[in-house]
């Protein structure tokens, strides 16, 4: 799915691809942040496979114009993950609301470990 929104200029279409990529983005630029990685075996053979960019470890849903993103992440051994946690959110919230002019309903951030 995509999301959409009109202005004066026409109608805008984002695709949840494009959504992905600005969250990924957002996501490796915050501190205490070492990747993120496939929830489980399939998703990640399925990534494997996709001739898209590689946006495995989040997972992007639209319903009514909302955004709800989903973070598997692995941190940095060492960091308040409460800490590192609430920055990740806020950080890709902000990129993803200022990239698509869209509200971001809910960023859910999944610690699957530390390195």
């Amino acid at each position: 799915m995509a999301v959409t929104t009109s202005n004066k200029y026409g109608k805008i279409f984002v695709s949840d691809q494009a959504v992905a990529l600005c969250a990924l983005h957002a996501a490796r630029e915050c501190y205490g942040v070492v990747a993120l990685v496939a929830k489980n075996v399939f998703d990640k053979v399925i990534s494997f496979f996709q001739r898209r960019h590689n946006t495995r470890g989040i997972k992007i849903s639209t319903v009514d114009n909302r955004i709800f993103i989903k973070l598997f992440v692995i941190l940095k051994e060492g960091v308040r993950e409460g800490a590192v946690v609430e920055s990740l959110r806020s950080i890709v919230t902000y990129s993803v609301e200022s990239f698509t002019g869209m509200r971001v309903k809910n960023v859910e951030v999944k610690v699957l470990g530390t390195r």
